[in-house]
């Protein structure tokens, strides 16, 4: 709904005139939000898929955990919905320091980090993750905006896995994540 003085039904989402990109960008998360919330069950920190209710049964469990690690609400909600479409849990963090914290209490079958996080960059938490003995094999797939040929020696470096686009199609991060996760 776009409103010039109206105050905004409850129901829909608004934008109030003049649009200016924080407004549009505010609602568009809103409704992002939105969706995941309604599609997803919410997940706290020490929550795991195996301590689901007794009444769901063998094929309601995901088979494969992944974290994703970036610091827009919107990129996180994506991936979080593509990885839902391949019947994939995931938990997200919004830093390299939320990405520890979940790194240190659970073991995921994948991760994918921005290469750009405050803090903490998705370089470094590759690099830390790939120095743990139990968690190296973890396929580790960058996000990034733009990919230079300097992003994905630095990533070669820190060992990471693959890099992706955060605008890519959803077959090529299909493609992405199936190639990955079958090979552990």
């Amino acid at each position: 709904m776009v409103t010039k003085d109206q105050a905004p039904n409850e129901q829909a989402h608004s934008i109030r005139r003049p649009f200016v990109a924080t407004r549009v960008l505010t609602v568009l998360d809103q409704v992002a939000n939105q969706i995941v919330t309604a599609s997803t069950h919410e997940r706290t920190i020490g929550e795991d898929p195996s301590a689901a209710d007794n009444n769901k049964t063998t094929a309601d469990t995901p088979l494969f955990k992944a974290l994703v690690v970036d610091d827009s609400s919107t990129v996180r909600k994506q991936v979080e919905l593509e990885l839902k479409l391949l019947g994939i849990w995931t938990d997200a963090a919004e830093s390299g320091e939320d990405a520890f914290e979940l790194l240190a209490q659970k073991d995921y079958d994948i991760i994918f980090l921005d290469v750009v996080l405050p803090g903490v960059d998705g370089y470094q938490i590759c690099k830390t993750i790939k120095r743990n003995k139990a968690k190296k094999k973890t396929p580790v797939i960058m996000l990034t905006s733009k990919s230079s040929p300097f992003d994905r020696v630095k990533g070669a470096l820190a060992g990471c896995d693959s890099y992706l686009n955060k605008l890519a199609k959803q077959n090529s991060f299909q493609k992405v994540v199936k190639k990955y996760l079958k090979s552990s």
